[in-house]
């Protein structure tokens, strides 16, 4: 029979065990460097491209709500500087930065901000135009979107909280 301590933690270091500490899987973290951040902002410049040019909406859209056009415009700057942030995010936890944390769930709260207010916005100026059923099913895919971002801010949030020792730099 082995006695030793140590053997019980499989891949962490001996001394992060005398210390207590035992060594969290970063799976989280490789995901959101190596693919989904450079995804998210890739995506968000490719869909600012689309809402600042205009192309977000179809002319039926913008000929009967032609405010839809300046909303689109906010929305496209708004969603370029996302995009931005996503590879700042990138870069700050590749390299272990101080704030990389706090930068990486900003970006889930901005994205959930900016999207809970453009989504707002147009429907509240074309419910009107909604059919009652259309307006429950475009309802129920804005509250889908809120609730899955409000999850990844505070899974975020708690996933980094655990790992803040690592960030020292």
């Amino acid at each position: 029979m082995n006695n030793n301590p140590f053997d019980n933690y499989k891949g962490t270091s001996d001394s992060a065990v005398r210390g207590g500490l035992r060594e969290l899987p970063m799976r989280w973290y490789k995901f959101l460097i190596y693919v989904f951040l450079w995804v998210s902002a890739a995506a968000n410049i490719l869909s600012a491209y689309s809402y600042v040019t205009g192309s977000a909406q179809t002319e039926e859209m913008l000929a009967a709500f032609p405010m839809l056009k300046t909303i689109d415009l906010v929305y496209g700057v708004l969603t370029l500087g996302m995009g931005v942030l996503a590879l700042l995010a990138r870069f700050a936890l590749a390299n272990y930065r101080k704030n990389a944390p706090a930068l990486t769930v900003g970006l889930f709260s901005y994205g959930f901000v900016i999207s809970l207010g453009y989504n707002a916005a147009v429907l509240s100026m074309t419910a009107s135009s909604y059919e009652p059923v259309d307006l429950i099913l475009t309802g129920l895919s804005v509250g889908t979107s809120v609730i899955m971002n409000a999850v990844l801010i505070g899974c975020n949030y708690v996933y980094f909280k655990k790992r803040r020792r690592l960030f020292n730099k």
